[in-house]
């Protein structure tokens, strides 16, 4: 009963935060259809933003490997385009797992081995570059970031003409309430310059109600000084809620944009359970090109995986016009449609070597892939043998079947059935089946 009622509160939570969502974009409009990158895009700016890489010091962490590999497959793909430039590698913070001097130092050496020359590398403090210092001085966080990263822990950096501002924590390591007047001064000057030009800005945690996660992850100081900024791209993480949702690119009178995590992709299923790890392992980074009239073309990539999601490419156009949004929530929401399980899809199990049973199934898929499945499994018709709900494969650009290990169960056989859920919490399919345990 537990997912019963978490499913009802979740269908009424995003029909609130529907209505929410869509006041706070009502300066957005609703004109504007959705397109994908044109044949005919001609980048003059490409850059890398990645966020939570949570590096322990040790060499082979796995997100070590992943930190690196991320510069090793950018590069390869720019030598591979027409535009063979990385321009910039964006950190919105969270680098390291608390701090401590042996993580910057695991930082600055995969930069070392890694970083092109004409590659900038801009990086902000998130809250994790305080942690080991809150008990005594928060504010040695900044002394070790100025020692190993940049004296100055807010930057504005001009790039082929295109501004760039990173707006680090407070030296409390939790808020922003001393750099919005820095932050508005910083917009005024280069919106200034060209107020059509896009400006991007990148900070850890997500400006108030936009994005996937900024209704528990965010800063509402943040918010308050983007929404003066049409032209504004905002990138954050903190949160890790997977950027391959749709609900992690937001337009209203600004742009936002969820960078998520290197390390792993997570999601909250009914606003009630709290976070969610997603299954299996999960992560990746956003590649950003930009033209000269200001265009911008977004494409995610899978560093678990090393391979760009297909389905997942963002254009906009007109940045400077609110009028003009393309991916506001009444626009993304109109789009959702219900889940759909492929043609003769089947439930089918098996018994792993601790003697406990694993469900396969396919995705599902809408206009958006399915973001979880409500399960159940019956003996007989009242008795549930296991009932929950989980995340779904969208975190991966892979088209692998769903694997949900269900526990140990008895010999019989069991029903089961499978619903598919939207970003949106559109209802769709029931996929039912039978399977047996000997």
């Amino acid at each position: 009963m537990t997912n019963f009622f978490a499913q009802f509160i979740f269908k009424a939570l995003t029909s609130v935060f529907s209505f929410v969502f869509m006041l706070t974009g009502m300066k957005s409009g609703t004109t504007g259809e959705e397109i994908k990158t044109p044949d005919n895009f001609r980048p003059i700016l490409r850059f890398v933003v990645c966020s939570d890489i949570h590096l322990n010091g040790e060499e082979n962490q796995e997100a070590a490997i992943r930190f690196a590999n991320l510069f090793k497959d950018m590069y390869a793909y720019s030598e591979g385009s027409e535009y063979k430039n990385l321009d910039a590698v964006v950190v919105a913070g969270d680098f390291t797992g608390g701090g401590a001097e042996k993580e910057y130092e695991m930082y600055n050496k995969i930069v070392a081995e890694n970083k092109k020359e004409e590659t900038q590398l801009l990086t902000i403090l998130g809250n994790h570059e305080f942690i080991d210092y809150r008990d005594v001085d928060a504010t040695v966080g900044y002394d070790v970031y100025k020692k190993f990263v940049n004296e100055n822990v807010d930057t504005d950096v001009v790039i082929n003409g295109y501004h760039f501002i990173g707006v680090s924590y407070d030296d409390d390591g939790k808020s922003f309430t001393g750099k919005t007047k820095w932050l508005d001064e910083r917009l005024k000057l280069a919106t200034a310059e060209d107020p059509t030009k896009p400006v991007f800005v990148y900070q850890h945690p997500a400006p108030f109600l936009t994005v996937y996660g900024s209704v528990n992850w965010s800063d509402f100081n943040i918010r308050t000084v983007l929404s003066k900024y049409p032209q504004v791209v905002d990138f954050s993480g903190h949160s890790h809620y997977t950027p391959s949702d749709p609900r992690s690119v937001w337009q209203g009178e600004f742009t936002a944009v969820g960078a998520g995590s290197l390390s792993a992709f997570m999601s909250n299923l009914n606003y009630i359970d709290g976070d969610k790890d997603a299954p299996g392992k999960s992560g990746g980074a956003w590649l950003v090109e930009c033209d000269e009239n200001g265009n911008v073309s977004m494409k995610l990539y899978d560093i678990e995986n090393r391979m760009f999601f297909g389905n997942i490419d963002y254009y906009f156009t007109n940045l400077s016009d609110s009028s003009k949004r393309t991916h506001n929530w009444s626009k993304q929401i109109s789009r959702d449609t219900a889940p759909v399980f492929p043609e003769n899809s089947a439930v089918s199990s098996f018994v792993n070597e601790n003697g406990e049973t694993v469900l396969v199934f396919p995705e599902a898929k809408g206009h958006y892939d399915a973001e979880d499945y409500k399960i159940t499994v019956s003996a007989g018709m009242f008795k549930n043998v296991y009932e929950g709900t989980v995340i779904s494969e969208y975190v991966r650009a892979t088209d692998d079947d769903v694997n949900v290990n269900i526990g140990k169960l008895a010999s019989g056989e069991y029903t089961v059935k499978v619903t598919a859920y939207s970003p949106y919490a559109a209802q769709g399919e029931t996929l039912q089946g039978k399977i047996t345990i000997e």
